[in-house]
């Protein structure tokens, strides 16, 4: 039986001054996503937490009514990483929001190495009226690049404030230099799926989160993706699991679940947690326990609108190799 605690997982925010970091935190500290979420930030006085959400603030870390927390990097990131590991009940999952003149890729290497977690994604936003120019700066255009191409998924922000023309090539533009997915955001609506990681309560995939629609009216952000669970007939085998997730191309936004992996030698198949975003995609053994709820395993899928198409993505997955 395994017993052992899942690494929590930490995903990094980076992007220059004014991109809509703190914008994104907010949401993510008030959005109803299920999740206890651990936010770090430089500056308290910058997140507008609601009033209304807060239980208690004791000058260094902020507790929300729907579990959430919002703690200051008071000292050294590893200080405050540690700080929040210890909190009853644990966090399913840490967010950093690394400061607007920071290396993303740098802070994201605390979520390789610090004992207790592991890295999910480092996510840079881009503000699309003035991300450009940022880049041409003599000063501070050197960074911005170095931000984008730390990315593994790239939100261009404030995308309502330009014309579609000059989105269309605001967007081709990040694509060239960070060559990883890129999306428009408005007002810093985004799918929390697409931002938020892999927690040990999404371990429980039988009953995974799977957004629903229902019959209200669209925002941006869902109008922009779809999600499904894709219920997997049997155990796949590790080959034909790291062929897929290097087939799926840029639509495929986020890939979370819980496989079931034949061995090589043909000895019993054993769940294995498998995540992508963006590009970057991760297949390791699972560490807690796990009901095999179905033969093979689910996945929840996050793709752009538009191009969902769940059994041609069951078909890439059981096509024999």
């Amino acid at each position: 039986m395994i017993s052992s605690v899942e690494p929590i997982p930490v995903t990094v925010l980076g992007g220059y001054l004014g991109a809509g970091k703190t914008t994104l935190v907010n949401r993510l500290l008030s959005g109803d996503h299920g999740r206890r979420l651990a936010v770090l930030v430089n500056d308290f006085g910058e997140v507008n937490i609601d009033v209304d959400l807060i239980t208690s603030h004791d000058g260094e870390t902020i507790s929300l009514q729907n579990g959430c927390v919002c703690c200051s990097i008071a000292d050294a990131l590893g200080e405050s990483l540690d700080r929040v590991l210890a909190l009853d009940p644990a966090p399913d999952q840490v967010v950093i929001e690394a400061s607007g003149v920071a290396d993303p890729a740098k802070v994201a290497a605390y979520g390789y190495g610090w004992p207790g977690c592991r890295l999910d994604a480092v996510i840079v936003l881009a503000d699309a009226e003035t991300i450009q120019a940022k880049a041409k700066d003599q000063f501070v255009g050197e960074l911005v690049t170095r931000q984008l191409r730390g990315a593994d998924l790239v939100l261009v922000t404030k995308s309502d404030l330009v014309s579609p023309e000059v989105l269309d090539s605001v967007l081709d533009w990040v694509r060239s230099i960070a060559a990883v997915p890129v999306l428009p955001v408005s007002r810093g609506e985004v799918d929390p799926e697409v931002v938020l990681a892999m927690s040990r309560s999404d371990l429980d995939v039988g009953s995974a989160r799977v957004a629903t629609r229902g019959t209200s009216p669209l925002t941006d952000a869902e109008a922009m993706f779809e999600t499904a669970t894709l219920a997997l007939p049997g155990p796949l085998t590790r080959a034909r699991l790291e062929a897929t997730m290097s087939l799926w191309s840029q639509d495929v936004v986020r890939v979370k679940g819980i496989v079931w992996v034949a061995e090589a030698d043909g000895g019993n198949a054993q769940p294995h947690v498998v995540q992508r975003v963006g590009l970057r995609w991760s297949i390791e053994p699972a560490t807690t326990n796990i009901d095999q709820e179905t033969e093979g395993g689910r996945l929840v899928v996050v793709v752009l609108r538009g191009t969902l198409d769940a059994a041609a993505l069951i078909k890439d997955l059981v096509d024999a190799e």
